[in-house]
């Protein structure tokens, strides 16, 4: 079970690994912000993400699976190392290892994977975007918590798609500097998301 455990307290503890905190989009460019607002609209819209993952890190752990994101929860299906799952969503993420019987609960809050999950996702306020890139067919974002940005960083990468940007991986390191990696494949929309 530390095995486990330690395979997502990177993501489930990665902010920014800033200086001072700065809300929101303050320091960011014209262009810069209009990119961070199509970010917000694809991490919003009412649909839900389905596909594979395969993680990497920390350390030498790793794991794969399938996976499911829709505003406000994620959901993680392990099928290496071993059965496991995993489901974020509100307040909390629970962690259910099927091999050993042992339910992990942790809370999401003070952390970015926990305002990845917020309902809609803002960048305004509680999350900062401490850097966005954007080239043809991509764009990549990292956030951090506004008040706290000493504990982590947190990036997200996109990719342009026939409806959009769409979520493509999620890289964690926390501030101890572990480091998790979720790369998403094989991505497909499976409608309308349910009603929070």
């Amino acid at each position: 079970m530390k095995a486990a455990t330690r395979l997502f307290s990177a993501l489930v503890s990665a902010g920014a690994l800033a200086g001072c905190a700065v809300n929101g989009m303050e320091g960011l460019s014209t262009p810069q912000q209009r990119e961070a607002h199509r970010v917000e609209a694809a991490l919003n819209r009412p649909v839900t993400l389905e596909g594979h993952f395969v993680q990497m890190g920390p350390g030498q752990n790793g794991g794969a699976g399938h996976f499911s994101y829709r505003p406000g929860a994620l959901a993680l299906d392990y099928v290496s190392p071993h059965p496991m799952t995993l489901r974020a969503s509100g307040t909390h993420l629970v962690l259910d290892d099927k091999q050993t019987g042992a339910v992990t609960r942790v809370s999401l809050a003070r952390n970015p994977l926990g305002l990845l999950l917020h309902i809609p996702v803002r960048f305004t306020g509680a999350i900062r975007v401490t850097d966005i890139r954007a080239t043809p067919g991509a764009a990549q974002i990292s956030l951090a918590e506004s008040d706290n940005p000493s504990q982590g960083l947190l990036t997200l990468q996109l990719i342009e798609t026939k409806s959009g940007l769409q979520l493509a991986s999620l890289d964690g390191v926390d501030a101890r500097g572990n480091r998790i990696v979720l790369s998403l494949s094989e991505v497909i929309e499976t409608g309308a998301s349910p009603k929070n």
